[in-house]
């Protein structure tokens, strides 16, 4: 797993229970699916409850990707401690609404049992994730797997 940090960067605030995740660079279907189990371990080790993903250099995924965080990768997520995703996409992006398609997906087979939106900017992910603190960053040490 340690070639996930190729090409996905992590922060942890173990204080406010925050994953953050930033995609690199786009990344090969191996590699997308490498670095959503490598989240999901953190997410499980860590206790985490808000997750903040910047997916703004991911391209589009293809069907099968797509099928598998809808239904796989979403089920896992409804067993863990997550409670609020913010994923960092521009709505400019293509990207952008292949998410918002997925996003609706998991809200029909999983009910809303966690609340994922999307944001043009970190600043406006970290606003929602946590809204009590107006000046919050996220930490500067970047998380070693």
């Amino acid at each position: 797993m340690k070639d996930v940090e190729n090409y996905l960067e992590f922060r942890i605030d173990t204080d406010k229970k925050l994953l953050y995740g930033k995609w690199l660079r786009d990344v090969t279907n191996q590699e997308y699916m490498a670095g959503l189990k490598q989240t999901y371990s953190l997410i499980n080790s860590h206790n985490i409850v808000r997750w903040l993903q910047n997916s703004t250099l991911l391209q589009p995924r293809n069907l099968a990707d797509q099928k598998w965080v809808a239904e796989e990768f979403g089920l896992l997520l409804t067993l863990s401690t997550i409670k609020y995703i913010a994923v960092v996409v521009p709505r400019e992006s293509p990207h952008h609404n292949v998410l918002l398609s997925l996003r609706d997906k998991a809200y029909r087979i999983f009910g809303k049992t966690k609340f994922i939106e999307l944001f043009d900017t970190e600043q406006e992910a970290l606003a929602w994730l946590i809204p009590n603190l107006q000046f919050y960053r996220l930490p500067s040490t970047i998380h070693s797997i």
